[in-house]
Order: structure tokens, then sequence, then C-alpha cells
């Protein structure tokens, strides 16, 4: 199966020129295969991303630890689209990072070629009825719980069915499928023993200029292990509602909320988060300027002990910008208050500014980085106050085909850092450049 996708992908990197050739031939009568290529190109789309990102880590694990890297995303896309009606699309993709300290590298960062998307559709955007199977990305909402986590060098991909239905302002998917697991040596293949299904709909016209967007996630899996250490299967539903819109006067506002029920080896599972933000942009300033300001909390476990889960589970969140671009923590046992701006200097160049605070919800239940437990208290003796972070970003698009995004962000570690680790600041700086042809 791999050596038969590396022929696949060797096959897709020639035709690419093959193809573009023969557009651009000049004026003149043109050869009997010309008209094949003509016709083939109004139904077969390729485009090339290539994205390279330099990092740079100080503080890693509030250690004094640095590390220096450079990320390299390559993306060969291919659409095949014979009717109105039915379509095909195929991803090759290849993740490699260069210079990084940690030895292997971690699997959201490296990934030799692979198929990351590669799916048969039935309908299209326009159409009532939509039906998607195969390799594919599920991303709902703003990314909170199930996204396609791109900013990670790898992403995420599900072996999934997806059902879209649509009646005017009225949308509705349902999907089932399973996450995909990265595996840097062979052929990625769906991850065992899970199993993801779910419903998330979106309702317009109920409110004017707004958006309600019900949902529920189920995940399954076996061999799971829970606070206590003891293994077992988890079952787990996650019922949530999210509520966008624009009010007058340049206001805009977004609320979600989520509580999560089931069983987790044994543990009743009892847990929620909630996600609040305002946002105002100003009408009459020269430049388009933003401000906001928003609130997140999820909630965490005091007792690990008591048969309760109520850690809440992040799922298959973006890992990117929900709490700060240092992208450390997720959504468990946090308390998460931001304010910040965007200021569009111009068409194509946006600088933005936030500043974050963080608590732990509960403080006898741990810190989550990344969705791994690095800190804890006996007790709660530590405290709650996990730190500050403000961040600075901008965003060029240079061209149609180049876009340039660079970011710095600083976390100050709080009371309970200093006394669970070794208390050094966090430091991220990043340059993103997006190239796609």
């Amino acid at each position: 199966m791999y050596r038969a996708w590396k022929k696949l992908a060797a096959v897709l990197v020639c035709a690419i020129p093959c193809i573009v050739c023969a557009q651009d031939q000049g004026p003149g009568p043109a050869p009997a295969s010309h008209f094949i290529d003509d016709q083939l190109s109004a139904w077969m789309h390729f485009h090339i991303t290539e994205r390279i990102r330099g990092e740079y880590i100080a503080g890693e694990g509030f250690q004094s630890i640095t590390d220096r890297y450079l990320l390299n995303l390559l993306q060969l896309n291919m659409k095949l689209q014979p009717v109105s009606w039915l379509s095909f699309a195929f991803q090759a993709q290849d993740a490699r990072v260069f210079g990084q300290n940690t030895r292997p590298a971690p699997t959201s960062q490296k990934d030799a070629i692979n198929l990351s998307v590669g799916y048969i559709q039935l309908g299209g955007d326009e159409l009532p009825v939509t039906l998607t199977a195969g390799r594919q990305n599920l991303d709902f909402g703003d990314g909170r719980l199930v996204s396609d986590q791109e900013w990670s060098n790898v992403g995420l991909s599900f072996d999934a069915a997806r059902l879209t239905l649509r009646r005017a302002s009225l949308k509705l998917d349902l999907f089932s499928g399973v996450s995909v697991k990265v595996n840097p040596l062979g052929f990625d293949l769906p991850t065992p023993g899970e199993h993801f299904d779910g419903a998330y709909g979106s309702l317009g016209g109920l409110v004017p200029n707004a958006s309600i967007e019900p949902y529920l996630f189920w995940h399954l899996e076996h061999n799971w292990w829970n606070a206590a250490r003891n293994s077992g299967k988890l079952d787990e539903k996650t019922i949530g509602l999210r509520w966008t819109g624009k009010l007058p006067l340049g206001l805009d506002y977004t609320s979600e909320i989520a509580g999560q029920t089931g069983s987790a080896a044994g543990d009743r599972i009892a847990a929620w988060m909630g996600h609040w933000e305002a946002g105002e942009t100003l009408l009459n300033a020269p430049h388009v300027l933003r401000l906001f300001v928003e609130y997140n909390r999820a909630s965490g476990d005091a007792n690990p002990h008591d048969g309760v889960q109520a850690t809440f589970d992040p799922l298959f969140e973006n890992p990117h910008g929900e709490y700060g671009l240092t992208d450390l923590f997720a959504s468990s046992n946090l308390a998460h208050l931001c304010s910040g701006f965007q200021y569009r200097l111009r068409p194509g160049l946006t600088l933005s500014a936030a500043y974050n605070r963080y608590w732990l919800a509960t403080s006898h239940d741990g810190l989550y980085v990344q969705g791994v437990i690095v800190a804890q208290s006996l007790n709660g003796a530590a405290g709650a106050n996990v730190g500050s972070e403000p961040d600075v970003e901008a965003r060029w698009r240079i061209s149609r085909s180049t876009q340039l995004t660079a970011g710095y962000g600083h976390l100050f570690p709080g009371e309970f850092l200093h006394r669970t680790t070794d208390g050094f600041p966090y430091n991220l700086i990043f340059l993103n450049v997006t190239e796609q042809f």
C-alpha cells in the first residue's frame, strides 16, 4: 500500500507540469492532444501548497530549555469533477521538521509522504443533499471541539462518511468515522478501537443576522485509561450549542456552551465548557479596527477517585490561537480571560494584539498543556494562578498566492507554575510563509 501510494504521488507530480504546459501553448493550430487537454482541464484541477515555518521556543516545559527548528509542509492537491454532482478529491502531503532537539520528532510535526485527503462526493455546495465518503477533514463552528488543525504541521484527517442536508438557511451535517493516526514511518491508518460520530446543525434566519448551531458528538474508544489509571471503555457524549451573530453599531457576539456525559473506564462523566466573546468594529475609523473581549472556562476534576470524571475532554479542538499564540493550553481545567484588537492597516495587512490571563478552574486538578497534564499540586496548595500572556501577530497577504504570518507570545508564570515547575517564562516566536501554485 505504501509503495503504491508513493507511485501515485510521483504520477501527480509529473502530471502537473504537463497540464500547465498544455494550457500555456500559444495561438495556432492545436494538435489533436490539445483538445483532450482542454476537455480534461474543465474537470481536472491541480494546485500545490508549500508552507515553511520557523519557530523559536525558550522555556520549554517551563524549564531553562530552548529549541529552534524549521517546519516544512508540502501538499499536492487534485480534484476531479466530471459532472456537477460528482467529484473526487485527493491530497498527498509531506510534513518534515529540521533542526529540532526532540528525537524522534512529534507526530504533530513529521509525517512522510501520505494520503491526507481522498474522498468521493455526491452532490455539491448548492444542492440539498451531499454525501462525502472517504478520508476528509471535519471542521465545525470555530474549531473549538472539532477542527482540521491545519496550523499543525501534519493536520488531522478522518476516515468518515458525511451527509449534508440543506434547505434555505438551514443545514444539518451527519457523520460517522474515526480519526487517522499519524505513522511517520508508514501509511497512516484509522485509530484502532475508536469511533467518532455526530450531528451538527446550523439554523439561520431564526434570529436576524445570527446563526444558532446545536450539535451532538459521540466519542467511543476501547482501552481507555481514566484519571485513576483504571482501564476500560470510553463512551462519551458531548452536547452543545453555539450562537453567533451581529448587532447594530458594528457589534458582534459569540457564545458556545457544551456539556459531556457518559462513562470512562467505569467512571461517570460530568464535565462542561463555555466560550463567550463580544466585539466591536469601529465603523468610522480610518482603518478597520475591531476590539474584543472573551472569557473561556472548562471544568476540572477536584477528586480523581470519586468515580466522576469532571475534567472536560477537548476532543479534536483547534490547537492554535484559541488560548493565546503559545498554543500551550487546552479546554481542560482552565479559566481564560482575553482582550485585544485586530487592526487592518490596508487590504491584506492586519496587525493584532491580545492580553491573556489563565487560572485553573479547580486548583485540585492539574494543568493541561496540549491536552496532557504537566503540573499538579497536592490538595490545591499551589493555588490557581497559572500566569499571563501578551501576544502580537501580523498577517500580510503579499499576493494572491503568498501569505506571511509572524507572531510572538510570552507567558509570565504565575504562582501555580512557580510552585509546581521550575517557573521559567515560556516564549514562542514564529515566522510562517505559505505559497500556493
